[in-house]
């Protein structure tokens, strides 16, 4: 076995619908590779977080444990709503739970307010005032950072963007169990929505990779997926507008395991089509210079405070 390295460390961990990703963190920069796990059902995450730990804790000093997670989560760290795409998560006090096995510094926050933190903190977004981070994925989160310290609301509910209503139409229904929520359409499942509606004899094989796929060719089903495609960039505008006219962010930044796939520029004249001509030419929205690694590194900067 290697020689322990001195070196301090956080222990970054995100918790995300599909996968967590983990990785060791100092200063905001990574020390290791990003590792992948699939996300298991419950309480059986920290199970995966606990072998991860054993595993890094062997070559290197780790000093602390920054986790970003899908959900609502308290003060003191437990998870206490918004995680339809994580059954049985729910009620998990992970803080509590790790801090007594580990005897260090935890910090747990939700997925989007961390990676919220890791931009204003250290990305293209930094010192934005206010600054609006939304996260598309497997569901919809958002983190909004005002003055430096994260929104996170009265009941821990600050940034939950995924569930303002879009329509009160009934048409689509959302893993929080009611209706039209942003979620509903912006996210990984809302793509396949539109494949069900634009491809109904064939959804059941396609994936969202697919329809991007599909998207680039001059056939008529690429015509057909480049329009549902275009429909996900008008529901994002939709939910984008709405935000901006309640915080007036001075920057709006995208990210998550789909916002790869945004055409920035598109987004931005949609979005600014549907705003207060006063305030179109004031919305500017980027991609995460972080990319999928927001979430771990700005939970890992959270927890560093702590040391």
């Amino acid at each position: 076995m290697k020689k322990r390295s001195n070196k301090k460390a956080i222990m970054g961990v995100d918790i995300g619908g599909t996968k967590i990703a983990f990785a060791l963190v100092s200063s905001g920069k990574l020390m290791t590779p990003v590792y992948k796990a699939k996300t298991p059902h419950g309480s059986k995450i920290l199970n995966v977080v606990e072998e991860y730990y054993e595993q890094f804790s062997k070559k290197y000093l780790i000093a602390g444990i920054g986790i970003s997670t899908a959900g609502m989560v308290s003060d003191d760290g437990a998870i206490v709503g918004s995680t339809g795409n994580i059954p049985g998560w729910q009620g998990t006090k992970v803080k509590a739970i790790l801090q007594k096995k580990y005897h260090l510094p935890v910090v747990v926050e939700n997925d989007a307010n961390a990676a919220a933190y890791a931009e204003y903190q250290i990305g293209h977004a930094k010192g934005a005032n206010p600054l609006l981070m939304i996260t598309l994925g497997t569901g919809v989160g958002g983190g909004i950072v005002v003055n430096g310290r994260l929104v996170r609301g009265a009941h821990y509910a600050g940034g939950e963007i995924g569930h303002i209503k879009l329509s009160h139409d009934k048409q689509r229904h959302c893993t929080c169990s009611r209706y039209d929520c942003f979620e509903a359409y912006a996210s990984g499942n809302g793509i396949l929505a539109l494949i069900k509606h634009y491809f109904p004899h064939k959804y059941k094989k396609m994936t969202t990779r697919d329809l991007f796929k599909l998207a680039k060719s001059k056939t008529k089903d690429g015509i057909l997926a480049k329009r549902a495609i275009e429909d996900w960039h008008f529901y994002i505008a939709v939910g984008i507008c709405n935000l901006f006219h309640v915080f007036d962010p001075e920057k709006i930044v995208l990210s998550g395991g789909l916002s790869s796939e945004i055409d920035i520029k598109y987004l931005t004249n949609e979005t600014r089509k549907l705003s207060l001509p006063a305030l179109s030419k004031a919305i500017h929205i980027e991609s995460s210079v972080l990319g999928n690694d927001a979430g771990f590194i700005g939970a890992a900067l959270l927890a560093s405070q702590s040391l």
